[in-house]
């Protein structure tokens, strides 16, 4: 059993989904006798988790790992997990022989076997530390891995097929996360509306667990991120507009509206069959706020193509959008196609475009909650004199959409409020609480 003095420190890169997998990992030396510190200085470990979805993900992974690698002082060691060292882990392992310690994807019990630390490999997730600084919220990770084909995309290749968790394991992490203090659950997943569709999953599909998670926890807020354009069923979108902690929030990336490029990309629907799906959701889901994410430059993608897309944007009006450029990656269908390549300067081009169109968007959508009372989540306190809190309304997912400003009023961290709009930008929401 190791002794106190292990104590390590952890840095967490990459998306939401490997933000799990880091407290997950966390979680495994704290039971084993470990404790977590603010720095790198006063560590005995430090554990890096990595991402190498795209090339500048792999870029900063690489870097911080020689950071740490320079900067270490006598006797510290280097533990490097996640997708980085899972994809490239033989050759990372040739180049950077000083780091003590690799390890892939999180498997539960793996790195502390391979340390030497456990002796028997562990088959499911410990209650796990947070990471995020925000303790009344919490990701919770339904599935893991993923069956799409998507040619531009690399993480089937990283995190193999789907394997949903069941039904009954999930409820049972939700109500430990409840009884920790969590007002707020996000479920993720690399394509959450395919829970449970694949061969041999447990039980159940999402409408399933929506359902068993409402029954079994008071949890305020539970949102799903990561839809996939299939298995978006009216009874699905019908439990979400009828259920009040069901967050009226749909994070589905199109990536494209062009059938030429929905095609190149193996995208599974068409430009007609998107839209029919979205103006569905806005009719099934009153107020819904609909989050994207589209990807410009994709091999072929010609002005006409990105036309499609446009138009599209233009009609759907996304409350939120992420917008990508398109970057060759190793092993992925796409960089075998023989289509003539989009010059960086077009993509950028392109992405500006994107990003003006939904600056004016997202302003026009704010201005109009000027006056109206929303709900909202106060996650910290401001250091800003003029503000006193900062939050989220039920439309903004933690991390990655606007941000809510407290201007006036009273409260606690953590809890949910009433508040009336009275001022906004394209990315924030000036608020004042009203009495409860």
């Amino acid at each position: 059993m190791p002794k106190l003095k292990n104590r390590i420190f952890t840095v967490h890169l990459g998306c939401s989904k490997n933000q799990v997998d880091a407290e997950c990992l966390v979680t495994e030396f704290l039971h084993q006798g470990f404790t977590t510190v603010e720095s790198a200085e006063e560590a005995d470990y430090i554990l890096i988790n990595t991402c190498g979805f795209i090339e500048p993900a792999k870029e900063e992974a690489i870097d911080t790992i020689l950071y740490h690698l320079d900067s270490r002082k006598e006797g510290q060691k280097i533990i490097v997990t996640g997708c980085l060292s899972k994809r490239y882990g033989e050759d990372l392992k040739k180049e950077l022989p000083e780091v003590n310690f690799w390890a892939g994807t999180y498997k539960p019990g793996e790195l502390l076997k391979s340390m030497g630390l456990l002796e028997e490999s562990v088959d499911s997730y410990p209650m796990r530390l947070n990471l995020s600084g925000i303790e009344h919220h919490a990701y919770l990770k339904i599935a893991e891995g993923c069956d799409r084909q998507c040619a531009y995309c690399a993480i089937p290749g990283i995190r193999g097929r789907q394997v949903s968790r069941s039904i009954a394991d999930i409820v049972k992490e939700a109500k430990a996360l409840e009884k920790s203090g969590v007002q707020e659950l996000t479920l993720i997943a690399q394509d959450t509306t395919y829970y449970g569709h694949e061969k041999n999953a447990p039980d159940g599909f999402l409408i399933d667990l929506l359902k068993a998670l409402l029954k079994e926890t008071n949890i305020p807020w539970i949102r799903t991120l990561y839809w996939y354009p299939a298995f978006i069923e009216d009874e699905l979108l019908e439990l979400i507009a009828s259920e009040k902690r069901l967050c009226k929030y749909i994070d589905l990336p199109i990536q494209h509206a062009s059938d030429k490029v929905l095609k190149s990309m193996c995208r599974r629907y068409s430009k007609d069959e998107l839209r029919k799906m979205l103006l569905n959701i806005r009719e099934k889901i009153p107020g819904v706020t609909l989050r994207t994410t589209v990807l410009v430059g994709f091999p072929g993608e010609t002005e006409e193509d990105f036309e499609d897309l446009m138009e599209l944007l233009e009609e759907i009006r996304f409350e939120h959008l992420g917008g990508f450029v398109y970057s060759p990656e190793e092993g992925t269908v796409a960089e075998k196609l023989r289509l003539p390549a989009v010059s960086e300067e077009t993509a950028r081009q392109r992405l500006s475009l994107v990003t003006e169109l939904q600056e004016e968007i997202s302003l026009e959508k704010n201005e109009a909650l000027i006056g109206k009372e929303i709900s909202v989540i106060l996650d910290e306190v401001a250091d800003e004199s003029e503000f006193h809190f900062y939050g989220r309304s039920e439309g903004n997912s933690l991390d990655v959409d606007d941000i809510v400003r407290v201007v006036e009023g009273d409260g606690s961290v953590g809890t949910i409020r009433r508040a009336l709009v009275i001022d906004a930008g394209p990315h924030e929401l000036d608020v004042k609480l009203l009495p409860e």
